[in-house]
């Protein structure tokens, strides 16, 4: 990597760690922006130069990335932001909070990107955005029609607003997006994927197995994706990182499979998992969910496949497969005890 000055929002979350981690490694000037409340040991060996502040508060935000502007300018390297700071909840009550931090957060990255002339942003979108497969046997790109205004999802449709609010930025400001699927690593912080292990390994498995997809990639190869589209990402273009698509119950037998586990699943018929979420919709009215939602249930029940071929072609982006991933990441959280 040439010496540059990288800014990221979200560095002490999930897929924020380990891109400061790796950019840090590879000998970039690191900024980041962190609430007062966020952990940050596990990130104390880096050589980060921390801004206080949330994507939610304007002001913070304008003065972090003067900072860092300032920095970079001191030190003649182009001015790199990442923007990865989300709320990724499925929650009825959250909806409001969703879009504060995800619509709005995002709105005012870019505004003070934008009015400081940083060289380039790079946004941390989602595969949601996108949207999903007509079925399992097809799989969508870049370009795909967004076909998920049916889903009632704040997280989808509040992602697809962030990012839509980057695009259109493009013309005055060197953006690109990156879209990873779901992602799978071990990390010191919490993550969706390390629960579900959790609770696969547990014996905690949903019955039937919703009749919906995934795309999966490894948490280091979505690092190098952000990296990659950073230094070689077209203006304006959006880029897939996902390694393969697999179906839930394929993904769940997999999985047990890894945990030396006997699977013994099957699929809900579609009619049935529409009936299921819809059941949930009326108890969520009442006493609301916490985990297994009724938004939730929803995204489980779509087609998440994708072809990443962009990425690979244009950004020589080489993921690992996803099983060798996924055999790396139960032996992490096997010896950290996330997993029995």
């Amino acid at each position: 990597m040439r010496p540059v000055s990288v800014f990221v929002s979200g560095a002490t979350g999930f897929v924020g760690s380990a891109l400061v981690e790796r950019l840090a490694r590879r000998g970039a000037r690191v900024h980041a922006l962190a609430r007062s409340s966020s952990r940050r040991g596990h990130l104390g060996h880096l050589p980060i130069e921390w801004h206080t502040g949330d994507v939610t508060d304007p002001a913070a935000v304008e003065r972090a990335l003067a900072a860092f502007r300032e920095a970079s300018r001191a030190l003649r390297a182009p001015s790199w932001v990442v923007h990865s700071a989300a709320l990724i909840s499925y929650r009825s009550a959250d909806r409001d909070l969703s879009a504060a931090i995800n619509v709005e957060g995002t709105r005012h990255v870019l505004r003070a990107a934008v009015e400081l002339g940083v060289t380039r942003l790079c946004f941390v979108s989602s595969v949601v955005a996108v949207g999903s497969a007509r079925d399992a046997s097809t799989a969508i790109d870049e370009d795909a029609p967004f076909a998920a205004d049916h889903l009632r999802s704040a997280y989808v449709h509040t992602k697809r607003a962030a990012e839509e609010l980057v695009l259109s930025a493009r013309d005055r400001l060197d953006v690109v997006v990156v879209n990873p699927g779901a992602i799978f690593g071990p990390a010191a912080v919490p993550s969706n994927s390390a629960r579900l292990l959790g609770s696969i390994s547990r014996g905690i498995l949903p019955i039937p197995v919703p009749p919906g997809s995934l795309s999966v990639v490894g948490l280091e190869d979505v690092a190098a994706g952000i990296e990659l589209a950073l230094e070689r990402g077209a203006r304006g273009r959006r880029y897939l990182l996902t390694e393969s698509s697999w179906s839930l119950v394929d993904l769940i037998a997999l999985i047990l499979r890894e945990m030396n586990g006997r699977p013994r699943l099957f699929r809900a018929p579609r009619s049935l998992w529409g009936a299921c979420v819809g059941m949930s919709r009326w108890i969520d009215s009442v006493r609301p969910f916490s985990v297994l939602t009724p938004d939730a249930l929803e995204l489980l029940g779509e087609h998440y496949r994708f072809d990443s071929g962009r990425a690979r072609r244009e950004l020589d982006w080489i993921p690992r497969p996803f099983p060798e991933v996924l055999r790396a990441t139960v032996a992490a959280y096997r010896s950290a005890g996330v997993v029995r």
